[in-house]
């Protein structure tokens, strides 16, 4: 049950902390990573399950500097293509991120929806 929308949501505690992660799952994942993040090697693609150091754009704006890594489905958490972007903590910098990985074709996640799609997915049974 592979979904066919694209969510994300900031995946780390609200307020202030050293990093937060945004997390991406649905087909648009690495589209939406590969739209906003530029490596620091640039011209090479994101490689699966390889933490990739860069900085994070919206349009010419550099929002911030950070990591980005993806996963191919069914290989993630969800079982979907999922991408997660680690960037400098606190309330400011993780909301203007979500808002520009929501302005490229994902919608934010309901409470617990990572979770659901990992037990759609068999990701997990109902013990875990």
């Amino acid at each position: 049950m592979l979904a066919d929308d694209t969510i994300a949501a900031i995946s780390t505690p609200p307020g202030e902390a050293a990093i937060a992660v945004i997390r991406i799952s649905g087909p648009r994942a690495l589209a939406i990573a590969e739209q906003l993040f530029a490596r620091a090697s640039p011209g090479r693609p994101l490689v699966e399950r390889v933490l990739h150091f860069g900085c994070f754009r919206c349009a010419e704006e550099k929002l911030d500097e950070g990591m980005a890594v993806f996963f191919r489905a069914p290989h993630s958490y969800t079982g979907e293509h999922m991408a997660e972007f680690h960037c400098h903590g606190g309330v400011l910098v993780a909301s203007r991120l979500l808002e520009a990985v929501l302005r490229g074709e994902a919608r934010a996640a309901e409470p617990g929806e990572f979770t659901r799609r990992a037990f759609l997915n068999g990701k997990m049974d109902l013990t875990q």
